[in-house]
């Protein structure tokens, strides 16, 4: 009897443990999943640098407010090549001895900046020992970090960005087209655009303007500018044709090249859709009029990026700016534990709120993207309507090789020259660059 009753009791302990290891299992995983970040209990001063160029009150107003707010004990220094010759890059910066704690940079060059000035820190055993989540982030930012960084975590994404159809109402009603829809594809649009062509009160309307570096840089097939195994610009692939037809093809219309004739040879570009008013739909960042407080005196709207046919529900590439700890910080515990709640899900609401694209694939976060803005009404789900592409490959050669063939590209929309041979010199320019430049 006396063995059955401690069997029973046996059980019972066995079984409550096992609830209360759960139940500890499972608040640890909650807070994981909020990423809770402990305030910062001794005072501290952090410097901040962004090689972007953010000014003050923006920095202030985006990042500044809310970390101070957060972390009262600590005292932010902000620097930016805004300020002076002083802070005019990283390298110089360094040179001086000044300490940085906290760097930020997008990822066209954050990736060659860190390395080249010896500053770069992975922050893997950090994120492990803190439970950062990474799989909360969306997976192409991720990736791109590993991928660009060798298999370390030289930093985290904080904001991002994709690409996103802008058009104006007001010319669509004027001609009777139908609005934009998501979901579209490329060519889908380029029959609605080439139904915006037109001429009324001796004004010329255009009908399609995408922003070439943009759609070049986060194009949906992630073709990278340079052949990371080759070291050679990446223009020898035929899908540099299909890539450029969302600049190329618009111009088809001779309309569009009398527009373009009357810009001085140039491509529409956001003048013609803010000021003037003559472009339709432009293609440009997701979030380029949401954050603004101007109200635009015509009616407008968001459409989901186009799409190709062999890669249906793939949009643009994201482009995000990534948050690094310089390896000669010297408050690196201090500058994550900031780092860690500019990642956190109560950080990062508040920025999408604002109108700005988190990073997060939390769904109630994407969804409140733009409600405190002054654009909430407008179809900003358009934003998320699609699968990111992955990130393409970035290099220090990037930016030559990107000249190369932008150079070009207003000759090819007026048919100066053919696609064939500006994709030909422009690979002989680009790899010309890439070699003077390792020299």
């Amino acid at each position: 009897m006396l063995a059955k009753h401690i069997s029973l009791m046996t059980a019972f302990l066995l079984t409550a443990s096992i609830a209360a290891g759960c139940a500890k299992e499972a608040v640890e995983n909650e807070q994981t999943n909020k990423n809770t970040t402990a305030p910062i209990s001794q005072p501290v001063e952090l410097t901040i640098y962004s090689a972007g160029g953010t000014n003050n009150d923006e920095f202030e107003k985006n990042f500044g407010s809310y970390i101070k707010k957060k972390f009262p004990h600590v005292t932010l220094k902000y620097l930016s090549p805004k300020d002076g010759a002083g802070a005019a890059n990283l390298e110089t910066l360094i040179t001086a001895g000044i300490n940085i704690d906290l760097y930020y940079e997008s990822i066209g060059t954050f990736f060659s900046t860190l390395p080249r000035n010896k500053a770069t820190l992975d922050l893997t055993d950090r994120i492990k020992k803190s439970k950062l989540d990474l799989n909360r982030f969306d997976p192409t930012l991720i990736e791109a970090l590993k991928q660009n960084g060798n298999g370390q975590i030289w930093g985290l994404p904080v904001t991002t960005n994709s690409l996103s159809l802008y058009y104006n109402k007001d010319i669509f009603n004027k001609f009777g087209v139908p609005y934009l829809k998501d979901g579209m594809s490329w060519d889908e649009l380029y029959e609605v655009a080439n139904r915006l062509n037109r001429t009324d009160g001796g004004k010329k309307y255009v009908g399609l303007a995408i922003s070439p570096s943009h759609s070049t840089r986060m194009n949906n097939y992630s073709i990278p500018f340079v052949d990371p195994k080759t070291g050679k610009s990446t223009y020898d692939n035929e899908k540099w044709k299909q890539l450029l037809q969302p600049i190329l093809a618009p111009a088809g219309d001779s309309l569009y090249q009398s527009k373009m004739e009357d810009l001085g040879n140039k491509l529409p570009y956001s003048s013609e859709w803010l000021k003037t008013q003559d472009l339709a739909i432009f293609g440009v960042f997701s979030d380029w009029q949401v954050v603004s407080l101007e109200p635009l005196p015509f009616d407008w709207d968001l459409a989901a990026y186009p799409t190709y046919k062999d890669q249906p529900g793939v949009g643009s590439q994201q482009y995000p700016v990534y948050w690094a700890i310089p390896s000669f910080s010297q408050n690196k515990d201090q500058a994550f534990e900031v780092l860690n709640y500019l990642v956190s899900d109560e950080y990062q609401l508040e920025l999408s709120k604002r109108g700005s694209m988190t990073v997060l694939t939390n769904p109630e976060i994407r969804k409140a993207f733009g409600e405190s803005s002054p654009n909430k009404n407008k179809n900003l789900e358009a934003a998320y309507f699609n699968k990111s592409a992955p990130i393409s490959v970035k290099t220090e050669y990037d930016k030559n090789v990107e000249k190369a063939l932008t150079d070009k590209l207003p000759d090819l929309a007026l048919n100066k020259i053919d696609v064939n041979t500006a994709l030909r010199k422009a690979k002989e320019e680009a790899d010309k660059a890439i070699e003077a430049a390792k020299k």
